[in-house]
C-alpha cells in the first residue's frame, strides 16, 4: 500500500486506473487502499492521496487535469491576481462537474472553474507540466501574466531554450510577440509588466542597469529615468532605509526615480502606465541641454 501511495504521489498526487494498471498495482489493491483510507475516490476510476494539492482533485473532479495559471501558482510562478480554477479537457468533453462535488453538473461561472477545451493526451496525467500550463495562459487572457509566468519560470530554470523552442508554435500568431519577449533576467512579475509596456510603446530601456553607487536599478528608461519595483512584501527596517539611500544617491546625479509599489502596478496600472508614458513624452528620460553629458557624480558616505 506504501508503494501505492508513493507512486501517486510521484504522479501528482492523484492516479486513475489507467497509470495504476502501468505501474503494476492489481485492482484489489487499489480498493483495499481505498477501504483502508490511503486512497480517496475523486471521480470514476481516479484516486487521490490525502496530501494531494486541493486544486489538483479539483480539477480532476471536473473532469480534467489543472493548467494555466492554477499550475503556475502551486508552482510558485510569478501571475497576476486569478482566483479561477483552469482545467484543461479533452476537446469532445461532456458531462464535466463541480469541482467540490461530482454528483453536480458543472456550471462554470458560479463554481469559479475557467474550462481550456484541447485535444487530450495519451498521458494519463493530472496537472500539465509548466510549458503546457504557460501555453494555455497564453490562450485564456491578454497575455500579460503569461509573460510574467513565463519569466518566472525562466528565472527560477524551470524552463530553458529548448523549452521556448518547443512552445513557440503552440502559442497563438496574436501573442507570439509577447512571447518572444520573455526573458530569463526578470526579477519579478512587475518588471514583466512594465517591459511589456514599454515594449509595446517601442520606447528604449534597460533592465537590471548597475549605476554607481546606487547598485543594480530594475529598469532605466532612456538616459535618467529609473523605474523601481517593490514586490508584495512592504519594506522595513533595513530594507527600508536601503531603499531610501539609493533613491537618494540616483537623485543627486540627476536620474529621476519612480519607486513603484506592488499595489500600484497591479491595482492602479493605468494610471501608472498613463504616468511613466506622460514622463517619456516630456522627455524626463533624456539628459536636457543644460546638462552635462552625464550624471553628476555623487557618492553617498554611509
Amino acid at each position: 500500500m506504501d508503494e501505492i501511495q508513493r507512486f501517486v504521489a510521484s504522479v501528482g498526487g492523484v492516479a486513475d486506473y489507467r497509470a495504476l494498471d502501468e505501474f503494476g498495482a492489481s485492482r484489489a489493491s487499489v480498493r483495499a487502499a481505498v477501504k483502508a483510507g490511503a486512497l480517496s475516490v475523486v471521480r470514476n476510476r481516479w484516486f487521490a492521496i490525502t496530501e494531494a494539492d486541493a486544486d489538483v482533485v479539483r480539477a480532476v473532479r471536473v473532469g480534467g487535469v489543472l493548467t494555466g495559471a492554477s499550475v503556475a501558482r502551486i508552482r510558485g510562478l510569478w501571475t497576476l491576481s486569478d482566483d479561477l480554477l483552469h482545467v484543461r479537457v479533452k476537446s469532445t468533453a461532456s458531462r464535466l462537474t463541480s469541482p467540490d462535488d461530482r454528483a453536480v453538473p458543472l456550471d462554470s461561472a458560479n463554481h469559479g472553474v475557467c474550462v481550456h477545451y484541447s485535444p487530450s493526451s495519451e498521458r494519463s496525467v493530472c496537472v500539465d507540466s509548466i510549458a503546457d500550463a504557460i501555453v494555455e495562459m497564453f490562450r485564456c487572457g491578454d497575455g500579460r501574466s503569461a509573460l510574467a509566468a513565463l519569466d518566472s519560470a525562466l528565472n527560477k530554470r524551470l524552463l530553458g531554450r529548448r523549452d521556448l523552442a518547443a512552445m513557440r508554435p503552440r502559442i497563438p500568431a496574436g501573442k507570439a510577440w509577447i512571447f518572444d519577449r520573455a526573458d530569463a533576467g526578470a526579477q519579478s512579475g512587475l518588471e514583466s509588466l512594465v517591459r511589456l509596456l514599454l515594449a509595446t510603446t517601442r520606447v528604449k530601456y534597460q533592465t537590471q542597469v548597475w549605476i554607481a553607487p546606487a547598485g543594480r536599478v530594475d529598469i532605466l528608461i532612456g538616459d535618467r529615468l529609473v523605474l523601481e519595483l517593490d514586490g508584495r512584501t512592504f519594506h522595513t527596517g533595513q530594507a527600508f532605509e536601503e531603499d531610501r539611500r539609493r533613491d537618494f544617491a540616483l537623485t543627486m546625479q540627476g536620474y529621476l526615480v519612480l519607486r513603484l509599489s506592488y499595489r500600484m502596478v497591479i491595482e492602479h496600472w493605468d494610471e501608472v502606465a498613463a504616468g511613466i508614458l506622460h514622463l517619456v513624452r516630456r522627455n524626463e528620460h533624456r539628459w536636457g541641454r543644460s546638462r552635462a553629458a552625464g550624471p553628476t557624480q555623487f557618492r553617498f558616505a554611509g
